[in-house]
């Protein structure tokens, strides 16, 4: 049997859905493709979800999976709203797409057209409308852009989240949101620019509201950087900044890496005069940049960026969760790089120098690596999957003897063996005994989607930890990073009695 596969993606620039959530748009694509396979008899073998934003392949891990798949050759065509949800992104993505269709001979089946890439014309027919899709990105968000520069030169505030101590409210009879001052929060934010305002450190203004228990916006603790963003934020004297952050690409091993750049000098951005109220004078802003700036005369921005800690994003906090970050030891100890809770005004868990965690870390890898293969030697997932696939087997034939006697239901009222009341009653068993198979079914077939991709992780992952290892010692701090992160979810750190530290490793293993 022919099989297909749909692929569900919302744009930003969905013209006609602006006002609906995610989960809608993709549930009305849905229905439109449902309604092409149940017309046109294709029986649809999988689904994609890709809820997450970005116009690269790179950023969509879903489309990632899907291409993947296509390149077997295991599917006979793709069904998707229009071309535009396959690729908006730069034109090697754009060929890189072209040429996994083409190459697999995999269709892409759209509501007003068939694109067949054996076909020469359909051929040059998709790659001219990834082509034009990509225009009208391009064109769209300078759109977006011009309007976005227009709106905060108005003085009105574009982003989605107010900051700390406003609330953002919809402008009246105009398009466009201001902010109006947060009665609880707006007091935070005073007290916060007094302190700095007579020298206080931002690390200092930080404990002080932690040790008064005054939890910012969304329950947490305050650290130095969310202080530091506060005092260098213009929209506290009643300004709006645009330009401030910047998306920056560079290409590393071939791919478009990307990172937020942020600049905390009004000198390198635009200030615009703001509808809403400063909750502080411009010239205690001015003065705290000041401040600010005398505390750090030799400052320097560096022109690259190089990850310090290779264990960044991975290592969190064994007695109260937080993340583990790295940071550097006084001159008079050395200046000795080190891991702490950032949590650790309030977390009794102990700091410990990185190169000894770095060890441990690196013992528990290979310790764990050898048990793990020692369990994969002896258990495998090949009798599961197959006595998975059996029941599953088992449930389809009880489905079809099911629906064969529900058919027999309805040919014997037909001939009067089966009085009316007897049939609905008959009818009623037939179909929640078949309601409850088919949800068997259903969790059937996610066990063995989960069990075939537990057997496929195994494969990558013992090799990926064994070049880990194996090559450890000659890898950049982000290389060590990327390929952790594609073995462990996470790591936990906690220095127990006597300075022992305890490692524990969570592997990316599929969850049955």
């Amino acid at each position: 049997m022919e099989q297909y596969v749909k692929y569900l993606r919302k744009s930003r620039f969905d013209r006609d859905y602006a006002e609906l959530s995610i989960e809608e748009t993709l549930k009305r694509h849905e229905a439109i493709l449902n309604k092409l396979a149940e017309d046109r008899g294709y029986h649809i073998a999988k689904t994609y979800y890709e809820v997450v934003s970005g116009e690269s392949i790179a950023a969509r891990p879903e489309i990632q999976k899907m291409l993947e798949e296509v390149s077997s050759g295991i599917y006979t065509g793709v069904l998707v709203v229009d071309l535009e949800r396959l690729a908006r992104g730069n034109g090697a993505d754009q060929a890189y797409i072209s040429q996994v269709f083409q190459f697999s001979g995999t269709k892409i089946i759209t509501p007003l057209k068939v694109y067949d890439p054996g076909n020469e014309f359909d051929e040059e027919y998709f790659e001219f409308g990834l082509f034009m899709s990509r225009r009208e990105y391009k064109t769209i968000n300078r759109r977006l852009t011009r309007g976005r520069d227009s709106s905060a030169a108005e003085g009105k505030y574009i982003n989605s989240i107010a900051p700390y101590g406003y609330k953002r409210v919809k402008l009246q009879n105009e398009k466009g949101f201001t902010l109006e001052p947060h009665e609880e929060e707006a007091g935070v934010i005073k007290q916060i620019f007094s302190l700095f305002l007579n020298h206080a450190g931002t690390k200092t203004i930080a404990n002080y509201l932690n040790d008064h228990q005054i939890p910012t916006r969304h329950g947490g603790l305050w650290n130095y950087s969310t202080i530091t963003n506060i005092i260098t934020n213009p929209v506290y004297m009643g300004k709006i900044r645009r330009g401030w952050s910047r998306q920056v690409k560079t290409i590393e091993n071939g791919q478009v890496k990307k990172r937020v750049k942020r600049s905390k000098n009004l000198q390198e951005y635009q200030v615009y005069d703001g509808l809403h109220p400063g909750l502080i004078t411009e010239e205690q802003f001015m003065l705290a940049q000041e401040i600010r700036m005398e505390r750090q005369p030799s400052a320097k921005v560096k022109n690259e960026f190089a990850l310090q800690n290779a264990f960044a994003g991975l290592l969190f906090c064994g007695v109260c969760g937080k993340r583990v970050g790295r940071t550097t030891s006084s001159r008079s100890r050395g200046s000795t790089p080190r891991l702490r809770c950032v949590n650790s005004r309030n977390c009794h868990n102990g700091s410990a120098d990185y190169g000894v965690v770095e060890k441990e870390i690196i013992a528990a890898l290979r310790s764990w690596l050898e048990g793990y293969r020692v369990k994969i030697d002896a258990v495998g997932f090949a009798d599961d999957i197959a006595e998975q696939k059996a029941l599953l087997e088992k449930c389809e034939q009880e489905l079809v003897k099911l629906h064969l006697q529900l058919e027999n239901a309805f040919d014997l009222v037909e001939q009067g063996v089966y009085t009316l009341e007897l049939f609905k009653e008959r009818r009623e068993k037939l179909n929640a005994s078949i309601e409850t198979l088919e949800e068997r079914r259903s969790q059937m077939e996610a066990t063995l989607e989960k069990l075939e991709a537990s057997d496929a992780c195994h494969s990558n992952l013992i090799p990926q930890t064994v070049e880990l290892l194996a090559s450890y010692p000659d890898m950049t701090n982000q290389e060590r990073n990327d390929l952790l992160k594609a073995i462990l979810r996470k790591i936990s750190y906690q220095k127990g009695a006597g300075g022992r530290i305890e490692i524990d490793l969570y592997p990316r293993l599929p969850r049955l």
